[in-house]
């Protein structure tokens, strides 16, 4: 398998995660959001970026020696996603 498809599989399931991790984060919002990174690629690439971003604050959770300045500056920055989100999902309709 080539180097490109390999990567655009992990980015794949990167913005699937992330979209499914989205959904249940902001379940008012679970169908627009469905619909707009089905539609939009700037919102599906987003996701992807959650779902990394996610993964990530997971792991550092899970490490007892992990900095808690990192875990909080990763909180933020999914929270900042979320909110990003928002507004691309509002700005959209």
């Amino acid at each position: 398998m080539a180097r490109k498809e390999v990567v655009a599989r992990i980015a794949g399931r990167a913005a699937e995660q992330g979209l499914a991790r989205l959904m249940m984060r902001l379940p008012a919002t679970r169908a627009t959001i469905r619909a707009g990174a089905a539609n939009d690629p700037d919102l599906y690439e987003m996701c992807g970026t959650y779902g990394e971003a996610c993964a990530v604050l997971d792991l550092m959770r899970g490490d007892r020696s992990a900095d808690p300045a990192v875990i909080a500056e990763y909180e933020s920055i999914c929270r900042e996603i979320e909110a990003e989100v928002l507004l691309t999902l509002l700005v959209g309709n």
